[in-house]
């Protein structure tokens, strides 16, 4: 079932409201890493808490760039006038999966399908390996 005006305009106010949640987090945490970076200072111990603070800030902002991208390009499907729809199968994704995840690309259907497929394609992979057979896929 097709999304109405009101979801997809909900949706939408939803997605810009997180990404702008998100850009003043990642600002805070830039400025965060920036103050502590300015003054290293101590023994070896308090440079290592502040590196380990440091990695702690930088994972936490590669994780919300992640979730970043993924809202951009929903936002980018309101403008293509495909938002709700799955990338995969090309069916309605439906409003209630969108409500909990308004970035989702797929309908819990072919997620569940595309996450089958990976998982046999690495055990295909793993097999392979098994018997010295090389595989392309180097990235793994």
């Amino acid at each position: 079932m097709a999304l109405t005006k009101k979801q997809i305009k909900e949706l939408e106010e939803d997605l810009k409201e997180r990404k702008r949640k998100i850009l003043q987090h990642l600002d805070k945490l830039q400025g965060e890493a920036d103050a502590e970076m300015a003054s290293p200072s101590g023994d070896s111990a308090d440079i290592a808490a502040l590196e380990l603070s440091h990695r702690s800030i930088q994972n936490a902002g590669n994780r919300e760039l992640k979730l970043l991208k993924l809202i951009d390009h929903a936002l980018k499907k309101f403008d293509e006038g495909e938002y709700g729809i799955c990338e995969y199968s090309g069916e309605d994704i439906p409003y209630a999966r969108l409500k909990i995840s308004p970035f989702a690309k797929y309908t819990v259907e072919a997620k569940e399908e595309l996450e089958r497929k990976e998982r046999g394609y690495r055990k295909h992979s793993v097999d392979n390996d098994s018997f010295g057979v090389d595989s392309d896929d180097d990235d793994d």
